[in-house]
């Protein structure tokens, strides 16, 4: 099985599994809605607390195993926007369930979180817009290296 082949299969499991929580949750959600079932929504979300709980691991595994090759510093510059990310979701999911559950603290207040979160998700995807130096100088290169007619080795 060739190497794209493999990375193909193992995208479409992760959308599965992904797919598969999000409908989980929301079936939960509309039975709870509908009030066909009166359980705490810290329950409810079980499905996204199962879900963030298998993005920590990873995040912790991609560490690990670019701890073998990087220092540290350099590892962690690379998945904190990933580990900012889960954080400020768990965040979100929390101050949602207490606003539902428990009505702690006012509606704006709940939403700083999830307010975080998008800031950081417009900063994270306006930074990969941008191409690096050293991506684009190789695009560049092959580019030059296209255009060359090809040399010949025999001299007229």
């Amino acid at each position: 099985m060739g190497f794209i082949q493999s990375m193909t299969i193992s995208y479409n499991y992760r959308a599965l599994f992904t797919w598969f929580t999000t409908v989980v949750f929301l079936i939960l959600l509309c039975l709870r809605l509908e009030g066909k079932i009166n359980w705490n929504y810290f329950l409810i979300f079980i499905t996204f607390w199962f879900y963030d709980l298998i993005l920590i691991i990873w995040v912790i595994l991609e560490l690990i195993k670019r701890h073998q090759h990087y220092r540290v510093i350099d590892s962690f510059k690379k998945y904190q926007y990933y580990i900012y990310g889960i954080l400020l979701k768990i965040c979100s999911q929390i101050s949602i369930c207490l606003k539902l559950d428990y009505n702690v603290f006012k509606l704006y207040i709940m939403m700083i979180p999830v307010w975080l979160l998008l800031v950081q998700l417009i900063i994270y995807v306006g930074l990969n817009l941008i191409p690096s130096k050293q991506s684009s100088s190789l695009v560049r290169q092959a580019h030059v290296t296209r255009l060359q007619p090809p040399s010949n080795s025999v001299a007229s």
